[in-house]
């Protein structure tokens, strides 16, 4: 029996597709083309093995996708990292026998192509999460670091209640901040462009940009918020569709000095009241759901506290899921 790990191309050959989640091939399939390994480019291995018979054919066993991030190296200083999305087997006995191996051949790729290192995200809890702790164990020398943590609701009936009590927080503090939510107009390209110019020369949060390759996404130009004082962008909401029936909330920004303004939850109200809470009789097993858009999501960071606080305290008893992630970083020199 030989082992083969080959690099697969987009877009994949189908006899790899069950290797790889619908979501993953709705995100794969936004992927711009581009040559290099430019920020946001998208690498992915195959594993296969061929049985030394006469008339065998090649068995496909599992795949591995991974992205090209910038990050910051041990140095302190911005590089490119290998960051893994998903390793995916047949079976476990499969992924105990290939996935040391398949780890190895990626690490070996990163390291000759002047990568800073390897990156692997999982849940805490769960068999993958087992799994990824399990293969750093086996192969190099890995720095265990916290994560993000995903939320996702959906049930309209413990979100809703939540929802009106937070319109009438945020209602209360605009009447002294004066500042006003716009909808998104990404054709609106020379105003945006002023703000990523400001927001790069300040250091501050810069929205998304179309010239920047390293977006596997587009905004939801209809479930996006733009945040506006005396006329000037001062923060944004910017959503998008990781399924049709599934919206993230984003891009999440505000200028220093807004953040107690109640206009970072203002533009998520507005975005939830308008995506998930339209007069419907829909169901779905017996249980109300959004409407239009049945699912939202969005990703909340332990680092920024104050935020993180918030989300925990009002977001966490009403969620469906609350998936909190670990990292694991790979090193090189």
């Amino acid at each position: 029996m030989n082992v083969f790990i080959e690099r697969l191309e987009l877009p994949i050959d189908a006899e790899w597709d069950r290797f790889i989640t619908p979501l993953q091939r709705s995100c794969l399939g936004q992927v711009p083309a581009g040559e290099g390994w430019q920020e946001g480019k998208i690498l992915i291995w195959g594993v296969q093995i061929r049985q030394e018979l006469a008339g065998a054919v090649d068995v496909k066993c599992g795949v591995l996708i991974s992205k090209i991030i910038k990050s910051l190296n041990t140095k302190g200083i911005q590089s490119l990292l290998l960051s893994v999305i998903s390793i995916t087997f047949a079976a476990p006995k499969v992924a105990k026998l290939f996935g040391p191996i398949l780890l190895e051949h990626v690490l070996e790729f990163a390291s000759d192509h002047a990568f800073s290192g390897v990156h692997i995200g999982c849940p805490q809890k769960g068999e993958y999460g087992e799994f990824v702790r399990w293969l750093t164990a086996s192969v190099g020398t890995w720095v265990p670091r916290p994560g993000k943590v995903v939320v996702r609701l959906s049930d309209v009936q413990r979100v809703g209640p939540l929802l009106t009590r937070l319109e009438k927080a945020v209602e209360r503090k605009k009447v002294s901040a004066h500042w006003k939510i716009e909808p998104y107009d990404s054709n609106a390209f020379s105003h945006w462009q002023d703000r990523i110019t400001f927001s790069t020369e300040n250091n501050l949060g810069i929205p998304w940009d179309p010239d920047d390759q390293s977006y596997d996404w587009v905004p939801s130009v209809e479930y996006s918020r733009v945040l506006k004082f005396n006329n000037e962008i001062v923060g944004w909401l910017i959503c998008h569709f990781i399924a049709d029936d599934v919206l993230r909330y984003g891009k999440l920004w505000v200028d220093p000095g807004w953040e107690q303004s109640g206009a970072p939850l203002a533009m998520l109200c507005d975005v939830m009241r308008s995506a998930h809470f339209q007069p419907t009789s829909t169901e779905l097993f017996d249980k109300p759901r959004g409407y239009p858009i049945s699912e939202g999501c969005f990703i909340s960071h332990p680092s920024n506290n104050n935020l993180h606080r918030l989300v925990t305290s009002k977001f966490k008893p009403v969620c469906d899921s609350w998936t909190e992630l670990e990292n694991y970083y790979c090193y090189f020199g």
